[in-house]
């Protein structure tokens, strides 16, 4: 291979026309489900991100460099008493699941049919929330030797993807609090060179907005959304394997 490969999104603004465009096309699919690997670090400017109230509680969310479906992630959500941060499991189970298998077909919620899916539309009614990111992965096949390699995708700041989420179920441990869900949308960009789907995101400071939004009010919110700018660059074939979790894992490899 030849030197160290990275790519940058400098134009994000065609990914809410695309979104608006695919608006009413509920049940076609577009591709695999993304994203379902994802980067949580702490996060030391929380007050100017407009969360004062969450300073302490980001700054020391626990890092995970790898972090996987079904394990337990940080996320901004609302139980009535205002904003918190939450330690949930990745994959939302519906309070009808009979199975905790279901968490593997649900880590990702589609724009198109979020709302309307079984799975989703209850919690899309009245518990969305806020995923914080450092970044996430994504894949493309190596011509040399077909198989995978890792894309570290991330912006200058944290991400912050639109979710949904859940309470505890019966079928998972008794400390666990909830489950959780990332929303996508189309690629563009820099992500759309690697994969068709990413996390839709959303600023910071929607976040009241955006867990207190009427159904029709949060979908608007959702088609009107404009990635940050954002880079990718290859990374170890280490992240393939969930249980690599370190810091070296965010390197850039040739």
């Amino acid at each position: 291979m030849g030197g160290i490969v990275r790519i940058r999104l400098s134009d994000p603004a065609t990914a809410a026309g695309q979104r608006r465009a695919k608006a009413g096309t509920e049940g076609k699919e577009y591709g695999s489900a993304m994203c379902g690997r994802f980067v949580q670090t702490p996060i030391r400017d929380a007050a100017s991100l407009g969360f004062p109230q969450l300073v302490g509680d980001l700054l020391s969310m626990p890092a995970s460099y790898n972090l996987a479906p079904t394990q337990r992630a940080a996320v901004v959500l609302d139980r009535g008493d205002g904003l918190q941060l939450q330690r949930l499991a990745w994959g939302l189970l519906p309070f009808w699941a009979k199975a905790k298998k279901l968490q593997g077909s649900t880590i990702n919620a589609r724009i198109e049919t979020v709302a309307t899916k079984p799975a989703f539309r209850s919690a899309f009614k009245k518990h969305r929330c806020l995923i914080p990111m450092a970044g996430y992965y994504e894949w493309s096949v190596n011509p040399e030797d077909q198989k995978k390699d890792p894309w570290f995708i991330h912006a200058e700041t944290p991400l912050w993807a639109a979710g949904l989420w859940q309470d505890s179920s019966p079928l998972l441990d008794p400390d666990n609090l909830g489950t959780f869900t990332v929303i996508t949308g189309d690629s563009s960009g820099v992500s759309a060179d690697i994969h068709d789907r990413m996390p839709v995101w959303l600023d910071p400071g929607q976040a009241e907005e955006w867990i207190a939004a009427t159904p029709d009010d949060a979908m608007a919110m959702l088609l009107a959304s404009e990635p940050p700018a954002m880079e990718a660059y290859r990374v170890s074939r280490a992240v393939n394997t969930p249980r690599n979790n370190r810091p070296e894992l965010l390197e850039a490899v040739a």
